[in-house]
């Protein structure tokens, strides 16, 4: 039998070979053309049943008409109030998706799921993550799919979480990156308390200032009137939608305790999320391992939690698997629990325990992003998330 150069008898070298081959087009079938074909089948059937971008469409699209109509972008119906497709955001939402409406809400929603769709490969990119097998992964994750589908803002959201952290040495950046976040949706406030516990004050007052701008110039264009109206409807959608979801409230009313009952634990929750950021960044100075926690604390705060937000835990998944593991496929998972009202205990239950998961996978990693004693984190350069930066 003859051998190859390489010391290999020509049929073994051939047998590798073919092994090789099929292993690349199995590869590239389940995490390329499958995840393709998959989102384009979903694409088309939300086609069908008229469900694209469907927040943006019934919420985004009319406030940001109304507003640049001169009118108040909260003309909010109870029917939406109790159907959960009310807009009751800051008035930055209304103003940055003021341009969508010099277009036509057909149109309009197109252009914006395009939006949503584009920031998946971002944050995935923007967190170092290269192994291509993700991106197709990722695609089929529940959350994933209720962000774009939805047309929302969870996902942009959750890019501009990625951004604060791969320019967190850059004080002005970062900060005003955290006062958009926080100004379009507040729930993702523990931002702020991140920037504080890993000592980055220029970047925190930067924050503040910025986020204090903002917020003085699109209350303006809208209206300081509006404030109350805002924050009426929001108590108003919390009233109507608290045992729906997937929040601490929404888990002690599946539990048979009361709504009150419910805030008490959702407190408890976020004061000992709170007290574990601080814990970490300060004591133990696990900035990567903080921002893990400040995650977990958006979840856990929200008195308001659907599906979509869980797309959140693509970022401590991002610091822990920057290439194809096994738990890169727990977002399939999550496909039992459809984005609807009233979700179910076992659903619940479900998202959590994925949660966790994804949680404990981050922080078991060790003392990555950790500085020492004395460290001022703006005056360094920024490092490589692969080396645990």
């Amino acid at each position: 039998m003859s051998a190859t150069p390489l010391g290999l008898p020509r049929s073994r070298r051939g047998r590798s070979q073919r092994k090789a081959d099929l292993k690349r087009a199995l590869e590239h079938g389940l995490f390329g053309f499958g995840p393709v074909a998959a989102t384009l089948a979903l694409l088309a059937f939300q086609f069908k049943i008229n469900a694209v971008a469907l927040d943006f469409r019934v919420a985004y699209w009319p406030a940001a008409s109304r507003l640049l109509h001169g009118l108040s972008p909260y003309a909010v119906s109870h029917a939406q109030i109790v159907a959960g497709t009310a807009f009751v955001y800051p008035a930055l939402s209304a103003v940055v998706f003021a341009p969508f409406a010099l277009v036509g809400n057909g149109v309009a929603q197109v252009l914006y799921m395009l939006v949503c769709v584009a920031c998946i490969p971002a944050i995935l990119r923007v967190l170092n993550v290269r192994d291509w097998r993700i991106y197709g992964l990722v695609m089929l994750w529940l959350p994933v799919f209720d962000g774009w589908q939805s047309g929302n803002v969870t996902l942009p959201l959750t890019l501009l979480t990625a951004l604060i952290w791969r320019y967190r040495e850059r004080a002005v950046v970062a900060g005003v990156l955290t006062a958009l976040a926080i100004s379009l949706k507040p729930f993702v406030w523990p931002l702020g308390l991140w920037l504080l516990v890993t000592r980055r004050w220029r970047a925190a007052a930067w924050a503040l200032g910025s986020g204090l701008a903002i917020n003085l110039v699109v209350w303006a264009i809208v209206g300081f009137n509006e404030i109350h109206t805002y924050l009426r409807l929001s108590s108003a959608v919390t009233d109507a939608l608290w045992r729906g979801g997937y929040s601490m409230v929404s888990v002690a009313g599946h539990l048979g305790l009361g709504r009150a009952t419910g805030e008490g634990l959702l407190l408890v929750t976020s004061a000992a999320a709170v007290a574990a950021v601080i814990y970490l960044g300060t004591v133990r100075r696990r900035e990567r391992d903080a921002l893990v926690m400040s995650v977990l604390l958006m979840l856990l705060a929200s008195p308001l939690l659907w599906a979509h937000y869980f797309s959140l835990l693509l970022i401590p998944l991002a610091f822990s698997r920057p290439r194809l593991s096994p738990l890169w496929g727990i977002g399939l998972l999550m496909w039992p629990m459809p984005p609807r009202q009233p979700v179910h205990g076992w659903e619940e239950l479900l998202a959590w325990s994925v949660t966790a998961i994804c949680v404990w996978a981050s922080l078991r990693e060790g003392p990555v992003g950790r500085w020492p004693a004395g460290h001022r984190p703006e005056k360094t350069r920024p490092t490589s998330l692969a080396t645990g930066g």
